[in-house]
């Protein structure tokens, strides 16, 4: 009887969980700092997102596959442990914006419209921008962008990091790529 190839969906929801953590801890320690609007900061995270891509995925080729990885397997690892990690996340910046600190939305409305004072547009277009701004960023909405977000930055950093973590069997034979 052929064995199965185990999914590396177990591997990523364990190491997605990780990593969302660490980025929840992040998140933490920018809001007690009172450095959470700081956007180069949240840049950041992106760092710990790929770092735990990288990690799980050189984890998953070390103990699932026998130290052998396709750039397609490599790349679905990395894809579903950001995934994870958005799914967490998402749900994190819903509590955070719902419970944590419920003026969130309004500081963030604030600053959009600072910037657009700086940009010299009229009262009429800050108001009509920011109506539009409103819409978008209650706590079911970000955690709903922020979801989408992290699934597309999961597949532009799954698709760069898939390459230089691929390793392929080279007594693989082509029928059973």
């Amino acid at each position: 009887m052929e064995e199965k190839k185990p999914s590396p969906s177990g591997n990523a929801l364990n190491y997605g969980l990780i990593t969302g953590a660490v980025l929840i801890v992040y998140s933490l320690l920018l809001y007690i700092a009172n450095l959470y609007l700081n956007k180069s900061l949240g840049y950041v995270g992106y760092v710990f997102l790929l770092g735990g891509m990288v990690w799980g995925t050189l984890e998953y080729r070390k103990k699932v596959t026998n130290g052998f990885l396709t750039y397609g397997q490599a790349f679905s690892s990395c894809f579903l442990i950001g995934l994870f990690a958005g799914i967490l996340g998402a749900i994190y910046m819903f509590i955070f914006a719902q419970f944590i600190n419920p003026g969130f939305v309004n500081e963030i409305i604030e600053q959009a419209r600072i910037q657009m004072q700086a940009k010299n547009l009229t009262d009429d277009q800050i108001e009509t921008a920011l109506s539009y701004t409103r819409k978008f960023t209650s706590p079911v909405m970000m955690m709903i962008w922020g979801l989408v977000g992290y699934a597309l930055v999961s597949v532009v950093l799954g698709l760069l990091a898939a390459i230089f973590l691929k390793k392929e069997d080279p007594n693989a034979t082509a029928s059973s790529l």
